[in-house]
C-alpha cells in the first residue's frame, strides 16, 4: 500500500500500439530532452540519524523554458548532485531543483544559460488527453540516438489515489528510465513513472497534470494538489436513500468520515449526503461527466479542477433537508497523515535517550523490514496501516514507537523491546513527537515511557542517564541523540 491516501486522484489510460519499426527521431529531439544523472542518499527507515550510502540514478527531462526542464520527483529525491547531459554532444550542465512536489511526483530543474545550453529548446504541451489520441513515444539508446514507437489512447479513468493523472500505455519496447516523454503531435503529453516488463505497459504524468503543476511553480508560494479531506460511499439502496430523503433523480453520495484539520471537516458531517460539487452533478457511485475526460471520480473534480486555497460550492442533503456549505481546499501533504508514507528529503524527528529510541511509524519504516514486512513487522503496526480509516483522532496524531532499546547497562531486562506503541512519556499521554519532546524537556529527560498492552512502565535511572547517553552515543556513533524540526 504505497501512497494510497484518498482523496486524490488517478488517471488510468490504455494504449493499443500501432506497431511499428522504430525509426530514428528528428534530430530537434536532442535540443528537447536531457538525460539526467543524480547523486542521492536517501536516509535509512530503521535508523533515523543515518543515511545510507550515496548512489546514482538516471532518467530524462524535457525542456520546457529557458533554463528550465521538467522531470519527475522520484529521480530527484534526496538529491545531492544532478547533472543534465546533452544526448548527442555528451554536454554536462548543473542544475538545481526549483519545486518538486512527491504527490504529483513532478519536479523543474534549472539549469545555467551557457552558450552550450542555448541550442536547448523548449517544448510546448498539448492541450489535454482523450480517446484515440495517438502518441509518439521518445526513447534515447544508449548510443545517444533516438528511437521512437507509435500508440493510441483508447481508455480513461480515475480512482482515489493521491498519485497524479496516468497514461497507461502499451509499448513496443521497454522504457528504461523516469521522465521518458510521449508526444502528441510534437506537443509533450505525458512524461514516463514506471514500466512494467510483464505487461510491457508504462505509465506516463499527462500534459494536464503537468500544465497546472508548472504554473504553480512559477506562482510562489507553490500551492500543492487541492484536497478536501472526507471519505464517502456509494448511495445505491433505494431503501437507504428513501430514509436519507435523497429523490431517484438527484444522484448523490453518503460522507462517511471527514479527516481532522482538513476543508470538509469544518462543514460537512457523517451521514451528508452530497449532490453536486461545484455545481456539477454527482452520481451515487461517486461519478461525475468531466468535460474533457468523460466520466471520472469525484477525486479529478477536487484536484484536478481545482487549486488549494479555492473555496467550492457544495450541494447536500442533511436530516433529509437540502443545504449548501462551501469547502475550504487545502494542500495535500503527505507528512500530514496519521501514517506518513515517508518525509522525503529529512529525517524524521527522534529521541535516544538511555538507549531507547523513539520516532513515529511511516510507510518506509514498515516496509524496510523486506518484501515479507506484513508477516514480519507487529500486526498491531500492520493492522494501524491499513485502516487508518478506522482510528478517531485529532489533527497532527501520529503513532508514536518504541523502535529499538539500544543495548547499555541503564537498559538490562528492555532489550527484546521493539516495534511497540508509545501512549505516555513520563506519566503523559502524547499523540505525536512533539509531545514526547515537550514532556522529556519539562522533566529534565526520559523517565518513564507507557507501551500500549504492557501493564508496566519502562523507566530509566535518572542519576545515570547523562553518562548512559554519553556511552550509547559514543558506542552506537549518534551524531545526535535527538533530532526535532
Amino acid at each position: 500500500m504505497v501512497k494510497i491516501l484518498a482523496p486524490l486522484f488517478t488517471l488510468m489510460a490504455g494504449v493499443l500500439l500501432a506497431w511499428t519499426t522504430p525509426t530514428l527521431a528528428a534530430p530537434d529531439y536532442d535540443a528537447n530532452m536531457v538525460e539526467i544523472t543524480v547523486t542521492y542518499q536517501d536516509y535509512d527507515p530503521r535508523i533515523p540519524w543515518r543515511k545510507k550510502a550515496a548512489a546514482v540514478r538516471q532518467g530524462y527531462g524535457v525542456v520546457i523554458g529557458a533554463g528550465q526542464v521538467l522531470t519527475t520527483e522520484d529521480l530527484v529525491r534526496n538529491q545531492t548532485q544532478v547533472e543534465l547531459r546533452r544526448a548527442k554532444s555528451g554536454v554536462k550542465l548543473a542544475a538545481a531543483v526549483l519545486e518538486a512536489d512527491d504527490q504529483l511526483n513532478t519536479a523543474i530543474l534549472t539549469f545555467s544559460n551557457a552558450p552550450s545550453a542555448n541550442a536547448l529548446i523548449p517544448v510546448a504541451l498539448a492541450d489535454t488527453i482523450r480517446r484515440g489520441d495517438r502518441l509518439t513515444i521518445v526513447k534515447l539508446e544508449k548510443t545517444g540516438e533516438f528511437q521512437t514507437s507509435e500508440g493510441q489512447v483508447v481508455e480513461l479513468s480515475a480512482s482515489g489515489s493521491p498519485r497524479p493523472l496516468a497514461l497507461k500505455v502499451l509499448t513496443q519496447s521497454s522504457i528504461d528510465g523516469d521522465g521518458t516523454p510521449a508526444l502528441l503531435n510534437g506537443q509533450l503529453a505525458g512524461l514516463s513513472v514506471a514500466y512494467d516488463k510483464k505487461t510491457q505497459t508504462g505509465l506516463f504524468i499527462p500534459c494536464t497534470t503537468l500544465r497546472r503543476f508548472i504554473a504553480a511553480a512559477h506562482a510562489p508560494p507553490y500551492k500543492g494538489l487541492a484536497w478536501a479531506g472526507f471519505q464517502f460511499e456509494s448511495l445505491l439502496d433505494p431503501v437507504k436513500r428513501r430514509y436519507l430523503g435523497v429523490t431517484e433523480p438527484q444522484g448523490g453520495i453518503v460522507v462517511t468520515k471527514t479527516t481532522p484539520g482538513s476543508g470538509a471537516a469544518e462543514v460537512l458531517q457523517a451521514g451528508d449526503v452530497i449532490t453536486t460539487w461545484d455545481g456539477v452533478p454527482i452520481d451515487a457511485q461517486g461519478y461525475y461527466n468531466d468535460t474533457d475526460f468523460g466520466r471520472l471520480r469525484l477525486a479529478y473534480l477536487i484536484g484536478g479542477r481545482r487549486a488549494a486555497g479555492d473555496s467550492v460550492p457544495v450541494a447536500l442533503i442533511r436530516d433529509r433537508k437540502p443545504r449548501g456549505v462551501q469547502v475550504l481546499l487545502k494542500r495535500q501533504r503527505d507528512r500530514d497523515e496519521f501514517i506518513p508514507e515517508g518525509v522525503g528529503d529529512e529525517p524524521v524527528e527522534y529521541l535516544v535517550e538511555g538507549g531507547l529510541v523513539l520516532r513515529e511509524l511511516t510507510g518506509d519504516y514498515l516496509r524496510a523490514s523486506g518484501e515479507n514486512w506484513k508477516l514480519q513487522m507487529n500486526p498491531r503496526l500492520v493492522y494501524y496501516y491499513f485502516h487508518q480509516d478506522k482510528f478517531a483522532r485529532q489533527s497532527g496524531d501520529h503513532v508514536v514507537l518504541l523502535a529499538m532499546v539500544l543495548p547499555n547497562s541503564i537498559n538490562i531486562g528492555y532489550q527484546e523491546f521493539h516495534d511497540q506503541v508509545v501512549t505516555a512519556v513520563n506519566g503523559r499521554p502524547i499523540r505525536n513527537m512533539a509531545d514526547v519532546f515537550r514532556a522529556v524537556d519539562s522533566a529534565g529527560g526520559l523517565r518513564r515511557v507507557t507501551l500500549l498492552g504492557c501493564g508496566v512502565d519502562l523507566a530509566l535511572d535518572e542519576a545515570t542517564l547523562a553518562e548512559a547517553n554519553r556511552r550509547i552515543a559514543e558506542q552506537y556513533r549518534i551524531p545526535r541523540l535527538r533530532h526535532q524540526k
